[in-house]
């Protein structure tokens, strides 16, 4: 049995105040101008190249993979998806290797349907708060959608050496995390497959597929 495909509906409307990726931080908190900087950059960047009428839509996608590559910390992403079977990747290099490259395709492929709507639109940031100063970082920003209406994005930011990762992004009002949505799904059909990592990468090369097929139909 596999697990029901990531739908628009069941995204925005799944997975509030799941752990550690979703505790709201303090009220009082801190902005961070550099994780501010480092969202409004990037995210204009890889939002400008899906709405970049002047290449084709294959470049288009692939100069936007290639950006969110840089501006997420992939890895890190894909070992917090699988929780307590990321375990079974410890010993065996090749297939984290293998996770990782999985993970990455399925996780540009969701975020390049999640954010279709809100192509080439400027990013507004409107403000941050450190969960822990000067390391880690939750950016809000406002975009807008094609017919004109302001879309929420939160962007959960860690620092990585001299410079800054993305971890998580919600979408919409309701602030659902997509990569604590991603690891709710994983970890269930790991439950059920008796922690088949492989099963589970099957699956989801299926569905990265599938996301590819709409995106391309889109264009």
């Amino acid at each position: 049995m596999t697990a029901r495909p990531v739908t628009r509906a069941t995204f925005l409307s799944g997975l509030v105040g799941l752990g550690a990726l979703a505790v709201a931080p303090p009220a009082l908190a801190a902005r961070n101008s550099e994780a501010e900087r480092y969202v409004e950059q990037n995210a204009a960047a890889a939002f400008a190249a899906l709405g970049n009428q002047q290449v084709s839509s294959s470049q288009r996608r692939a100069t936007f993979h290639q950006l969110m590559r840089q501006f997420a910390d992939m890895p890190s992403i894909a070992a917090f998806t699988l929780g307590r079977y990321g375990a079974s990747l410890r010993s065996d290099a090749a297939l984290r290797t293998e996770w990782v490259t999985t993970f990455t395709d399925f996780a540009i492929a969701t975020y390049e349907a999640q954010f279709d709507a809100m192509s080439g639109s400027a990013v507004n940031v409107i403000g941050s708060t450190e969960r822990i100063a000067g390391r880690d970082v939750v950016v809000d920003s406002q975009l807008r959608s094609r017919n004109g209406d302001p879309i929420r994005v939160q962007w959960r930011v860690l620092r990585s050496g001299n410079g800054w990762k993305v971890l998580d992004a919600a979408v919409g009002r309701d602030g659902v995390w997509l990569a604590q949505f991603q690891q709710r799904q994983f970890l269930a059909q790991l439950d059920r497959n008796r922690g088949d990592v492989r099963a589970l990468m099957g699956d989801i090369r299926t569905r990265t597929a599938s996301l590819r097929e709409r995106a391309v139909a889109r264009t």
